[in-house]
């Protein structure tokens, strides 16, 4: 039996996760996370009644509620319920750059990370990296893309070059004009997923693509100039590696976030938990992205393996984000507020992450001046 850490239950991604280990046996949801949705971690917590529980903000009523049941909180509470509960694997589902603290806990306290938290990565760098291979911990991706390259390269000929995929995105029909004043109704319509409101709208902007450019970076050791990136529309593709005779593999599957995460938990096997699809059925096309629609994904190949700029574009992006979420800034505006703001961090490199965090604690702090600015 598998005992498992799911950090953000409450999210698009954890909710996945708790649906994928109803259909798989040998696990056991020991520990669980959530920020501040407590009404549906109330819902989970009484369902699985795991034997540790924290949330980002305290809940009372959830520790009378549930006196069996070992609560933290806080941010440090949650490294603290890592560490308690000896989990086997840990899933890394909390969104934002916070992720890389409890990553990097996870790194010391499970022997696999199920990540699909891909700040951790941007902001951390090799930090990451080099910690799971000193503790000997499985490093497994969840996203999609990630997940479908890690099938592809895994032993046999190393590729020549990698790529990944990109829906395009709510926007990606619209004139590149008519892209700058999109609502955000618009923007988070998305033609494909289903997913978390940040990553929607990062999906239209490509700043989610750019983040997933870097990511690659360093799980698989590619130079920027060696990480393609194409659009398939129905996101059927979700990954591809090149070799140097010219042939070509591809990573094709249902769009469907359950299946990644299943392979995360199960590797090296594989569990049904969808229906197969016929392939007839399915069109498999890639067409060229066209850079002038998305300068915020060749922002993201400019500064990747710079770890000050990386850690910077995900802040400045987090908070334009969140006031474009609150309709206080345009669409168009989140990229010149990202592109501000990393303009300020070139040269700094951070070595530890009381370092990572001073530098993103000052990228947030500017890009919250930007967005006052476009009032």
């Amino acid at each position: 039996m598998k005992r498992i850490a799911i950090l953000g239950s409450t999210g698009s991604i954890g909710t996945q996760t708790l649906s994928v280990l109803e259909k798989l046996e040998g696990f056991e949801v020991v520990a669980m996370s959530c920020g501040h949705n407590f009404s549906l971690f109330e819902e989970q917590i009484s369902k699985l009644r795991p034997r540790f529980a924290a949330s980002v903000g305290r809940c009372e009523r959830l520790i009378d509620k549930f006196s069996e049941i070992t609560f933290f909180s806080g941010e440090s509470g949650i490294e603290e319920m890592l560490e308690a509960s000896e989990v086997d694997y840990a899933v890394i589902a909390v969104s934002g750059a916070t992720g890389l603290r409890f990553s990097l806990k996870a790194a010391e306290v499970a022997k696999r990370i199920c990540l699909a938290n891909k700040e951790s990565l941007v902001c951390g760098g090799e930090l990451l990296m080099k910690r799971c291979k000193e503790k000997s911990v499985e490093l497994i991706p969840v996203d999609s893309e990630h997940s479908g390259l890690f099938q592809l390269i895994e032993g046999g000929i190393r590729p020549e070059k990698i790529f990944i995929t990109a829906s395009g995105g709510a926007l990606r029909d619209r004139e590149i004009s008519q892209m700058q004043n999109a609502s955000l109704r618009d923007v988070l319509n998305h033609p494909v997923w289903s997913m978390g409101s940040r990553v929607t709208i990062d999906s239209a902007s490509m700043v989610n693509k750019g983040l997933e450019i870097i990511e690659a970076h360093y799980l698989f050791g590619y130079e920027e100039r060696d990480i393609e990136t194409y659009i398939c529309r129905n996101s059927y593709i979700h990954a591809g590696v090149s070799f140097a005779d010219g042939m070509v593999k591809l990573h094709v599957g249902i769009p469907d976030m359950r299946v990644p995460i299943a392979y995360s938990l199960t590797y090296p096997y594989r569990e049904r938990i969808l229906d197969h699809e016929e392939v007839t059925s399915v069109s498999l096309k890639l067409e060229p992205i066209k850079s002038e629609r998305y300068p915020a994904l060749c922002l993201a190949r400019a500064i990747c393996g710079r770890l000050s700029e990386q850690i910077a574009f995900n802040a400045a992006d987090e908070i334009a984000v969140e006031a474009f979420a609150q309709e206080r800034i345009r669409f168009g505006d989140i990229y010149n507020i990202i592109e501000k703001t990393v303009s300020a961090f070139r040269d700094q490199k951070p070595v530890d992450y009381s370092q990572i965090l001073e530098i993103d604690r000052l990228a947030r702090k500017l890009a919250r001046k930007e967005v006052q600015k476009c009032y």
